[in-house]
């Protein structure tokens, strides 16, 4: 499948004693933790990065990931993988070199939409927080769409003290998984607009 992806690291929390522990309540802890990721994503401009992804039976493909807000986003895979995938602010548009054939989607499609809303919030945005998990300096938080919860979900795993994007797992509304972990991540670099321009080699994009 498509981008419909990225990581996976479930992490372990223990709720049911926290508050005799004198922990914050569950729902503090995560309003706290929401909050901080809403404030970390929003103050990212740029991500270059490298990328290896993964699916539950094993197939495995590497690359380069770009992402430029607002709406814009190019993942290009390494040979002998033929794909390449440009979000442009228009479209969602899956290159398939092989078969010769592109795909236009909706932007929404993308489950990792919200890395690349310029103003992101979980509630205006209409996901629903399913999971926080902080441990072993990671924090992971698993979200779905509140209107269409059967679209599948989405898990971003971040490490903490800084904050900082590492993985993100989509469990796609057939239930196929797809693990997505960043390499060599920078943050905020000047990237060329033209990496998120995309000419159909096969014919004229819709409304042309």
């Amino acid at each position: 499948m498509l981008v419909k992806t990225l990581f996976l690291l479930l992490l372990p929390l223990s709720c049911a004693t926290s508050a005799f522990a004198g922990q914050p309540p569950v729902q503090d802890k995560k309003e706290r933790v929401t909050a901080r990721i809403e404030a970390y994503v929003n103050s990212i401009k740029t991500i270059k990065s490298g990328f290896y992804q993964v699916t539950q039976s094993g197939a495995s493909a590497q690359g380069r990931f770009y992402a430029m807000k607002p709406n814009k986003m190019r993942l290009d895979y390494d040979p002998p993988t033929p794909i390449e995938v440009v979000e442009d602010g228009y479209y969602l548009i899956f290159h398939d070199k092989k078969l010769e054939q592109v795909t236009y989607l909706n932007p929404d499609e993308n489950p990792a939409a919200m890395l690349l809303k310029e103003n992101f919030s979980f509630e205006k945005d209409g996901l629903l927080v399913e999971n926080v998990k902080e441990a072993d300096g990671l924090i992971s938080v698993t979200v779905s769409k509140k209107e269409a919860p059967q679209m599948g979900k989405i898990t971003l795993i971040f490490k903490d003290r800084p904050l900082a994007l590492k993985q993100w797992q989509v469990v796609d509304a057939q239930q196929n998984v797809t693990l997505v972990t960043l390499t060599d991540t920078e943050f905020d670099v000047p990237l060329d607009d033209k990496l998120f321009k995309f000419k159909d080699p096969y014919k004229k994009r819709p409304g042309d």
